[in-house]
């Protein structure tokens, strides 16, 4: 039983903070962002060697053999 009450509270705790949370971001303004000049995209093929001995943290590498 103690569990269940300890559980419960800790619940209550986090929604408790959540909704402090909420109503500070409920605070703070929203700006759009204007888009400036477009960005060209260029027709080239892609550049494998651009990404050699680079390394997804957490993920692995990139065609590791």
């Amino acid at each position: 039983m103690r569990r269940i009450v300890n559980d419960a509270e800790r619940i209550l705790n986090d929604v408790e903070l959540l909704d402090i949370d909420a109503d500070e971001l409920a605070l703070t303004q929203q700006t759009a962002v204007i888009a400036g000049e477009k960005i060209g995209i260029p027709d080239t093929p892609y550049d494998s060697t651009f990404w050699r001995d680079v390394d997804d943290e957490g993920v692995g590498g990139h065609s590791r053999r």
